[in-house]
């Protein structure tokens, strides 16, 4: 986010990867919307150049609860244009400020009212677009598999699924996302292979298969659900707070591609 989004590109590209998820501001640029065409445009050249394929683009500001639902449809407007099949987002937050200050049960069951009633709305536009929108773990009512799946059930769109993220669910509940993982595996499409090392609240994401999550564990489980789909690497950033220059990302991120293709492949699934 750090460098600009062609930088991006090249070195994720050069890190190996094939295909990638997309969608948050690089050095204040945002993505187009899905009525500027010649902005898209020019966005697939840079895909083709690089020969990366976008199969994930990030929603999390356009189809939150206070925004407008034509910022929600631009948004899965531009998934439909670039073919790209889903668009992940975030349920409500369940605290004013993680990890001390958590919103009452009031307010909570307020937001996640109000979330329901959107994510309705949105389910359909995305039906309508053959578009899938997933929501992660990140506290609040998709804070753990189980309130994922309640809130799923209360939306009750086949076109909208779960994006598990056991890094959050490590980090913002301090529970192994091996155990947790079961009760959603099922109905999810994505699995964001963050890692955290260290107690609830402890700002530690190494490179995945270097911390506490249990990716084989995971894989296992999602593998007998019958589900399949993408693997994301999000961050790798460590216990930092500099950022790293872009050639350290590179590297870092090469050596998750590594880490993965191979706790995959001990797990016995295909890599693709």
């Amino acid at each position: 986010m750090n460098v600009p989004f062609e930088r991006a590109l090249e070195g994720i590209s050069r890190a190996g990867y094939r295909n990638i998820a997309f969608g948050l501001p690089h050095v204040g640029m945002e993505v187009p919307s899905g009525n500027d065409t010649t902005s898209l445009i020019q966005l697939q050249r840079l895909f083709d150049r690089y020969g990366v394929e976008p199969i994930m683009l990030i929603g999390t500001n356009q189809l939150a609860p206070g925004m407008p639902l034509e910022e929600a449809r631009h948004r899965l407007e531009t998934a439909k244009t670039l073919g790209v099949k889903e668009v992940v987002s975030l349920g409500a937050c369940g605290y004013h400020k993680f990890p001390d200050l958590a919103k009452p049960v009031e307010e909570l069951e307020s937001e996640h009212k109000r979330f329901v009633d959107k994510y309705r709305e949105i389910g359909f536009i995305a039906e309508s677009l053959g578009i899938t929108v997933s929501l992660k773990p990140h506290t609040g009512n998709t804070a753990t598999a189980r309130h994922l799946l309640q809130t799923l059930e209360e939306i009750g769109s086949s076109s909208i699924k779960a994006s598990y993220d056991p890094g959050n669910v490590h980090y913002y509940e301090g529970i192994r996302s091996e155990l947790d993982f079961p009760i959603i595996a099922a109905q999810t499409i994505s699995l964001i292979a963050k890692d955290h090392r260290g107690s609830r609240a402890n700002h530690n994401f190494p490179i995945p298969g270097e911390g506490d999550v249990d990716f084989p564990a995971l894989f296992r489980t999602w593998h007998r659900s019958g589900m399949s789909g993408s693997v994301v690497v999000e961050r790798v950033d460590g216990d930092t707070t500099s950022p790293f220059d872009p050639e350290q990302i590179d590297e870092r991120i090469a050596k998750a591609r590594i880490n993965l293709q191979r706790l995959l492949k001990e797990t016995g699934l295909e890599v693709s």
